[in-house]
């Protein structure tokens, strides 16, 4: 039971990880979207911030999907797609496990 359950944990994990890393790719560009915007009128900082914030989530979530289809061990660890959803195979695994 206590496995059951820690491999649902880490399943769940891994499906949270793929919005996670744009999260805080966004985070990230953003920081670095304020560390520049004092040098610009406050609207022009606040698109400036909003524009790296955009940019490194939309370059996290390609670097994120290109090491998920490189690495095919951690989309089965993770149980996910190369696409960073779900497995649906693994979800019915976990629901309906076969030893029980």
């Amino acid at each position: 039971m206590l496995a059951r359950v820690a491999r649902v944990l880490l399943r769940v994990a891994g499906w949270v990880l793929t919005p996670l890393v744009l999260v805080c790719a966004a985070a990230i560009g953003a920081t670095i979207g304020l560390v520049v915007a004092p040098r610009f009128s406050p609207m022009a900082g606040l698109i400036v911030t909003a524009v790296l914030a955009l940019a490194a989530a939309i370059a996290g979530l390609l670097l994120w999907l290109e090491l998920l289809r490189e690495h095919p061990e951690l989309r089965e660890s993770l149980a996910i797609t190369a696409a960073g959803i779900p497995d649906a195979d693994a979800v019915q695994r976990l629901v309906h496990p076969e030893g029980e």
